[in-house]
């Protein structure tokens, strides 16, 4: 039953399993506390939408697969092993790659909400979930994650001596 639908949830569930393990290096690295306690509550809205991901699987008579923790820890590893050769401290060029994986995954995240809410009114189990306000959330966390992304853009990719110069100045500099 639905054998397509099932794999798509279990690969976003994967895909959550990875950005958890991410999330929390992050926190983990934060040199401020504002930004740790952003990813611990980043952290816990993904867990969340994991659980939820795990009961949609449930309603349509599926247990969540091994695999797809499997392939969630294999991912993160993998992510994780690239970023620490980048360097995951603030400025450096695993920092920014890791928030910007984030915010790729938020934004999947989004489209899967999107998805499941187009196929809701098929889907008579799924009745009474707001795929609507999970959308929106996913948003938000998406331009929370963007600016945060932004930041660390700034901080990592250019020369220190540029990061203070207004760009107006950058663009008309011989």
């Amino acid at each position: 039953m639905d054998q397509e639908l099932v794999r798509y949830l279990n690969d976003h569930l994967a895909g959550a399993g990875g950005a958890i393990k991410v999330i929390q290096t992050l926190a983990d690295r934060a040199e401020e506390e504002e930004k740790r306690l952003f990813f611990q509550k980043l952290k816990q809205k993904v867990e969340d939408d994991r659980g939820l991901l795990k009961r949609l699987l449930e309603k349509l008579g599926q247990d969540t697969t091994a695999l797809a923790d499997t392939l969630g820890a294999i991912t993160a590893k993998a992510s994780h092993l690239k970023l620490r050769w980048e360097g995951l401290d603030a400025n450096e060029l695993g920092h920014f790659e890791a928030i910007e994986m984030l915010a790729l995954g938020i934004q999947g995240k989004r489209l899967l909400w999107l998805m499941l809410g187009r196929l809701q009114p098929r889907v008579p189990e799924w009745q009474g979930i707001d795929f609507n306000d999970l959308e929106r959330q996913a948003v938000e966390q998406r331009d929370a994650v963007e600016t945060l992304r932004m930041e660390a853009g700034v901080g990592c990719l250019i020369d220190k001596q540029r990061q203070g110069i207004p760009l107006q100045e950058q663009i008309n500099s011989p």
